[in-house]
């Protein structure tokens, strides 16, 4: 780093300590913090606890003159970057249980194909999809592009791309991966490149100002999570930047920047931004103070009625680096001078309130505390189980097989395909009509993690995962009828029943039919051989084995293998009439003879899909 790089640096006090720019961090799950330690050259690891507050674990891992500064997590929350400026290469860590890192192998160059101070990278960032990691090279004025292989390992793509301007110091990606956009120091601009097949970048357009001139030295930027609006912190003339996104990832600059403490030397360092994109925060270096912007329509930025000091009264603190939760609940601060980590919380409309005293972030106050990066929420994984009713269109529908993530479930979306939805755990669904329909859950946990989640330009807020949806395909069945049924006769008094009784298309496998006679008939077996009289046919054609008895006048008729399609005709057995329905059916004395029709209805009974009635005319001639 150079003094031409920090109009900048400032000094701090009379020791003279070198003041550095931060980078901010985006929100991210509560679980581990980590920070980059610029004078001790080292990362630190912070457990988050209730509340937000921190608690350091060891006294971070160390690479004498490193001096590290942009910090980045991979989705999976697996694997730490590290912009190592004084040596022109990028560390990667491994993240393993509780958040305890370990290197992986030897720290790779930036910028150049082999390790040099000729690039000084600052800032980094990991695209929303995990696959590639770009680094600002502030020195040679690049931009270098890594792929990230097996086990998080970097592999470089080239030497590195021009950013178009003198001095790149930070970068951030777009939430959608399209676009990456890249501050330049030195001239006052930010840069936009469009990204394409394997991380490549093309540059898209002239860089474009500030607002303020070459002089406004911009530092940090951020996106909303909706990709509509960049934000530019401007370190030498104390302002932020509104940019609206357009087409193509054009930058139109909104309006007139807007101070972001006390004044033009306020010297705003890092930003940050709330999951929903409510409220932005700003590190301001030089007034030792976090200001809350809310955002409203068009992206403009309004200040809150006060801003923070970093621990309860203004002090040296010198805050660069800035990161709020996934949940928007808590913001944390790095302050340089301070060599610590602050914590606050975030009330209503980004007030906010310090939660204890700040942590030191390395083995002693002099560690300068430069940029932070959280881990990312791990989402849910969605399944459920489906109970389908074999006699209505109706199912019910049950999430508990669904595993959380990091957080708690908080919504559970069905689509039914049929273009109606429901929320809840477990819901029922009534469908218009049999057939077959893709059901789709979808799951959001607390953090707003799902298969999207809020991401603002350096690090993933979440693990934004396909799994988090889950469709399957839901057949409705008919419930099984009669497809036609006629009564065959009157002889002796003693009607014939004879009928086919199949399986809707949809419908689940017969197994038990009860056939049950109006009052005044009944089935007779005596001395009858059943088996000529009914005949079951599977839907390979093929005759069917079954059984059948008559108890207490009632056919019931059970089959051995029940299979969908299955038709059951009866062509018999005998139908005896008790005594009423014989003076029914009798001819009455001194009347010509003459057609007559009597309804009878009989009540099919199907064990598998409840029950039919099916109403017959019988026609006999009465003498």
């Amino acid at each position: 780093m150079t003094v031409a790089r920090n109009g900048l640096l400032r000094a701090l006090g009379a020791a003279g300590v070198l003041v550095l720019l931060a980078a901010p961090s985006p929100a991210h799950a509560a679980g581990n913090l980590y920070v980059s330690d610029w004078t001790q050259g080292a990362v630190s690891m912070f457990s988050v606890g209730a509340g937000g507050l921190l608690t350091q674990q060891g006294t971070g891992l160390t690479s004498t003159g490193s001096r590290p500064a942009g910090v980045a997590i991979s989705p999976n929350g697996q694997d730490l970057y590290v912009a190592n400026e004084n040596q022109g290469t990028v560390s990667m860590y491994s993240i393993g249980a509780g958040g305890a890192l370990t290197e992986m192998g030897a720290p790779v160059a930036s910028g150049n194909t082999t390790a040099t101070t000729d690039s000084e990278p600052y800032g980094i960032a990991v695209s929303p999809n995990g696959l590639n990691l770009y680094v600002a090279n502030y020195l040679s004025g690049t931009v270098s592009t890594f792929s990230v292989g097996a086990g998080g390992a970097l592999i470089q793509q080239g030497t590195g791309i021009s950013s178009g301007s003198s001095g790149p110091s930070w970068v951030a990606v777009a939430p959608d991966g399209e676009n990456l956009y890249v501050t330049n120091y030195d001239a006052g601009t930010v840069s936009t490149f469009s990204i394409g097949a394997g991380g490549a970048l093309t540059p898209e357009g002239s860089p474009v100002n500030t607002g303020s001139g070459d002089g406004s030295s911009p530092e940090n930027l951020v996106i909303s999570p909706d990709g509509e609006y960049l934000y530019v912190s401007n370190h030498a003339d104390g302002t932020v930047s509104t940019f609206f996104i357009g087409a193509g990832g054009a930058l139109t600059l909104q309006g007139t920047p807007v101070f972001s403490g006390s004044g033009a030397g306020s010297g705003p360092q890092g930003l940050a931004m709330s999951p929903g994109g409510e409220n932005l925060y700003v590190a301001n270096e030089a007034d030792d103070t976090v200001s809350s912007f809310s955002v409203g329509a068009g992206g403009a930025l309004t200040a809150q009625a006060s801003t923070s000091p970093i621990s309860g009264t203004a002090d040296s603190s010198k805050p660069f680096g800035i990161a709020v939760s996934p949940a928007g609940s808590e913001l944390y601060v790095a302050s340089f001078a301070l060599g610590a980590v602050s914590a606050f919380s975030v009330g209503s409309g980004g007030a906010l309130a310090l939660q204890g005293a700040p942590v030191p972030s390395g083995s002693s106050n002099a560690s300068g505390a430069y940029q932070l990066a959280v881990s990312p929420d791990q989402g849910p994984s969605a399944a459920y189980s489906a109970s389908v009713s074999p006699t209505e269109p109706e199912a019910t529908f049950n999430a508990q097989p669904s595993t959380a993530g990091s957080t708690a479930i908080s919504t559970y979306a069905w689509q039914f395909g049929d273009g109606t939805t429901a929320t809840g755990a477990q819901v029922s669904h009534a469908f218009a009509a049999p057939g077959t329909y893709t059901v789709t859950l979808t799951l959001t946990d607390a953090d707003s993690c799902s298969t999207s989640g809020p991401y603002t330009g350096q690090s993933p807020d979440c693990q934004a995962d396909a799994g988090a949806s889950t469709s399957r395909t839901i057949t409705v069945p008919a419930p099984p009828t009669a497809s036609r049924a006629s009564i065959t006769g009157i002889a002796a008094d003693k009607p014939k029943l004879a009928f086919t009784l199949a399986a809707g298309a949809l419908a689940p496998p017969l197994s038990t039919i009860a056939v049950t006679p109006p009052r005044g008939l009944r089935f007779s077996s005596a001395g009858r051989d059943l088996t000529r009289h009914i005949t079951v046919i599977g839907s390979d054609g093929k005759h069917e084995r079954y059984a059948a008895a008559v108890r207490h006048g009632e056919l019931t008729i059970t089959l051995a293998s029940p299979q969908p399609g299955t038709q059951v005709t009866i062509a018999s057995p005998e139908l005896s009439a008790v005594k009423r329905l014989v003076e029914e059916l009798a001819p009455r004395k001194h009347h010509k003879p003459r057609k007559r029709g009597i309804k009878l209805s009989f009540r099919l009974g199907l064990t598998d899909a409840g029950h039919d009635t099916v109403t017959l005319l019988v026609k006999t001639t009465a003498h």
